[in-house]
């Protein structure tokens, strides 16, 4: 397995940016390129917390897949209103650079973006903006915070200080009021059924412990398996745990199968 950091000046963000990637040990790619996973980051980490914190080099080798961590910063993985834009990097930069230098595949069926916390709500973003783009989403510790988790924090006052001027730097002067509008996850969901698709397949998980989580997860698999015949194949998987990378370590392999990123048959040394 190949663990590579690569350093590059991006367009699209006019700054340099890091990003990790592990690829197969294979030298040979597939004609197509290798199956992709894009991997996200919580609000406090960078582009190299997952390689630090779990074993996806492992799971990915498991996998024969690319995993490409980037790094977001706290954009929520937006195009911000006042600063970067993160989102136009990571669906539509990122890729281009890792099909060049990596031999990643663009196919959609080759390609799918997970996270956590709020990497979590960036994978749901993008994956709903883009679904014919991505066949899996993975959202770990995460809901559909614009309309849910924000308002709610800040009309209580709950919201720490340095939290409101990030979210006046990522959303602008709408911010809370963003339910209805394209920071939406529902907003976007709706719009895929109402074309028709296509529908990424959408793994979503939360612990037990995460009380505030847990509850706006289940409002969002209500609303998920309300689309009649569960088009997105949504499941919502609960178990012990708290915010932190010991239960998201123990389900990325669970989430990853969900998804279609499954074990390959290979014969280990």
């Amino acid at each position: 397995m190949a663990n590579l950091t690569f350093n590059y000046r991006s367009r699209v963000l006019g700054r340099e940016t890091t990003f990790n990637v592990v690829l197969p040990e294979k030298i040979d790619a597939p004609e197509n390129g290798w199956k992709t996973l894009y991997l996200l980051h919580g609000w406090s980490d960078s582009y190299a917390t997952w390689m630090n914190q779990t074993s996806i080099e492992r799971y990915a080798l498991m996998r024969d897949i690319a995993v490409v961590m980037p790094d977001g910063e706290f954009s929520f993985y937006n195009d911000m209103a006042d600063g970067l834009r993160y989102f136009t990097f990571i669906t539509e930069e990122l890729p281009e650079v890792c099909s060049k230098y990596f031999r990643c595949s663009t196919r959609r069926e080759d390609v799918a973006i997970g996270g956590l916390s709020m990497g979590g709500l960036g994978a749901l973003s993008l994956g709903l903006s883009k679904p014919d783009q991505y066949s899996g989403i993975i959202c770990l510790s995460s809901a559909n915070w614009p309309n849910d988790m924000f308002h709610e924090q800040y009309d209580s006052g709950r919201m720490p200080p340095q939290w409101l001027g990030a979210m006046k730097r990522i959303y602008g002067d709408i911010f809370p009021n963003l339910e209805g509008t394209e920071y939406d996850c529902y907003v976007k969901a709706d719009r895929i059924v109402a074309n028709g698709g296509p529908y990424p397949i959408l793994y979503h998980y939360c612990g037990l412990e995460e009380t505030d989580l847990l509850r706006h997860s289940e409002v969002m698999k209500k609303k998920f398996l309300g689309y009649k015949g569960n088009p997105f194949n949504y499941t919502l998987s609960t178990y012990h745990g708290v915010h932190n990378w010991k239960a998201w370590d123990s389900v990325i392999c669970e989430a990853m199968d969900y998804i279609g990123f499954k074990e390959v048959d290979k014969v280990w040394p």
